[in-house]
């Protein structure tokens, strides 16, 4: 089974709130981002950043690994780094804006044959990314003027062809998040 590092540490800029504690049929965004995974892990890493207080503070009953990313300022990248250090098998990559991956998309994600694999759903790459625990130490050496794309980019990787819109979702602006309420 492969553990999945999940993105928490961003400014949610252009949400101008914390994103991941926006609610959702009770539950905070970065609840269900981990709900969804959760089957398909056996050890999650929640990396935090600006909002660590918040996010632990609302996710304190959930089995989950905080990390906090003191270089969050850094951008995303830091964040992925954070979290890999964590790791000590396969895993995922996953934002936490990103809480509707279907469970068929982990399943055919995990049932791939790449040391990479990224899920495709109508010609765009999405989330989450599939890494082979034999990048983890080169990934720890990449500086943090790479980014996980230019990493990914880089290698062979296998494209996941799935049925799931989700994978290309991401909730970075308020109407974002007020299109997903009204649905």
């Amino acid at each position: 089974m492969a553990e999945c590092i999940i993105l928490a540490g961003g400014k949610s800029t252009r949400m101008k709130t914390n994103k991941m504690l926006l609610d959702y049929e009770g539950h905070p965004i970065l609840w269900h981002t981990i709900k969804s995974v959760e089957p398909f892990v056996n050890k999650i890493i929640v990396v935090t950043g600006r909002y660590d207080k918040e996010i632990r503070e609302s996710l304190k009953d959930e089995n989950v690994t905080f990390v906090y990313n003191k270089d969050f300022e850094q951008g995303m990248f830091s964040s992925v780094l954070a979290g890999v250090k964590e790791t000590n098998d396969d895993f995922f990559v996953l934002p936490g804006d990103c809480p509707f991956i279907k469970k068929e998309t982990f399943e055919k994600l995990l049932d791939g044959n790449g040391e990479i694999r990224v899920p495709r759903y109508k010609n765009e790459d999405g989330h989450p990314i599939y890494i082979s625990k034999k990048y983890k130490q080169e990934l720890l050496g990449c500086s943090l003027d790479f980014n996980l794309k230019m990493f990914r980019d880089s290698k062979n990787y296998e494209i996941i062809n799935v049925g799931d819109q989700n994978i290309v979702i991401n909730l970075n602006e308020y109407l974002d998040y007020l299109n997903i309420k009204a649905n």
